[in-house]
């Protein structure tokens, strides 16, 4: 008997075994339920809407949040846990106010301090508009959070076309929730009571 048909049985009984280990792990993982944190969520609707900038295809996602509107400190205080939660740099900080034509780009003069955005002077008078652009580690890609003062409303471009996704991601940065065990989960959706 040579060594080659003595091994083929082993061989094949070991692919035969890889097999069945990969297609199990997979109809498991298919079969694995979405969790979801024991509360309702922050997100009352999401509108999608999509557009193409120079070469790339951008996602807007308008948020309307299942709250009472929002005002500047909290505007600045979300700013700032998205800065150090889950932005690897801050490539642009813009505010805006109606009466102005243009809004005023802030980075430069960000990221030649030393403090974080909790503490950056240009954001202690109130502003109409406020927005903060990077790269998220969460999504590994571009982001960007327009927050509009006194309203439930806020707006979020990325390339990443998944809205259950960016519903996650918004509802992990409502909760400031970003490296703990409930980070990107979806919270119970609210639902009318008859």
């Amino acid at each position: 008997m040579s060594p080659l048909a003595s091994i083929l049985p082993i061989a094949v009984f070991f692919l035969l075994f890889c097999t069945f280990y990969i297609i199990r792990h997979n109809r498991q993982a298919k079969n694995a339920v979405e969790t979801f944190i024991d509360d309702d969520s922050y997100i009352e609707s999401i509108d999608h809407l999509s557009g193409q900038v120079g070469f790339r295809v951008w996602q807007q996602y308008d948020v309307l949040l299942a709250a009472q509107k929002y005002g500047w400190d909290a505007m600045v205080a979300y700013a700032a846990y998205l800065e150090t939660a889950d932005l690897q740099a801050i490539d642009s900080l813009r505010v805006c106010d109606p009466s102005d034509a243009s809004d005023t780009e802030l980075a430069h003069v960000y990221n030649q301090q030393k403090g974080g955005l909790a503490h950056f002077d240009k954001l202690t008078q109130e502003h109409a508009m406020l927005s903060i652009a990077g790269r998220s580690r969460t999504l590994n890609d571009d982001v960007k959070l327009v927050f509009y003062n006194q309203t439930r409303g806020l707006r979020l471009f990325t390339p990443i076309n998944d809205e259950t996704l960016v519903r996650k991601y918004v509802e992990t940065l409502l909760r400031r929730t970003f490296g703990t065990p409930d980070a990107m989960k979806l919270a119970v959706r609210q639902t009318a009571q008859s």
